[in-house]
């Protein structure tokens, strides 16, 4: 059955008991508390590695969307939300390699870097990210090229680097919420 018939029903009941309008308001409310929970769940899980904050976020406005018949946020507002939420995914997924990249490690030590992430994401969590990637990327360049000051420099920009990307996609998803916010209440 979908929402639109669950409302007709409830509109014709309502026509003949006033109490039954307040079903109306409950389904709209917990709507909106489940995309305001989902949306903020974005914003915190996006300072913590391996939760994926961008894409609770994502589902949180998808939600919201279908919930209203797709009516709210409009079409120009959706495109953009969804864009920066995808946006915040990238960050996510490719911030600790760029900035590893950006340290002067090699090719080979940012896709080391980006297989290592993947593996302790699902294997050791938050914490084995922050410290398993850094440490990867320094063995792998001290491998490379011997030189302990460059392995220890690009280590130092990948840690900074992973903090940094946690920063931007605590700022894109922030956006998200509050520009939702914008959308619905104004």
């Amino acid at each position: 059955m979908s929402r639109y018939r669950i409302l007709s029903d409830t509109q014709r009941y309502a026509q003949h008991s006033p109490t039954s309008k307040g079903f109306v308001h409950v389904i709209s409310t917990g709507v909106l508390l489940l995309t305001f929970g989902l949306l903020t769940a974005g914003v915190v899980g996006s300072l913590v590695p391996v939760v994926p904050g961008a894409a609770l976020s994502l589902v949180g406005v998808l939600f919201h969307w279908w919930a209203t018949g797709y009516a709210t946020p409009g079409t120009l507002a959706l495109v953009a939300f969804v864009g920066l939420a995808l946006v915040a995914m990238l960050v996510d997924l490719f911030g600790g390699a760029a900035a590893a990249s950006q340290g002067g490690a090699s090719k080979l030590t940012v896709g080391a870097a980006i297989i290592v992430s993947l593996a302790l994401a699902v294997f050791t969590g938050p914490l084995g990210v922050l410290v398993g990637v850094p440490a990867t990327v320094f063995v792998v360049e001290l491998y490379r090229n011997g030189d302990s000051e460059q392995a220890r420099r690009a280590a130092v920009v990948t840690t900074v680097g992973i903090f940094a990307s946690a920063v931007v996609q605590a700022l894109l998803t922030t956006t998200i919420l509050l520009g939702f916010a914008v959308v619905v209440f104004l």
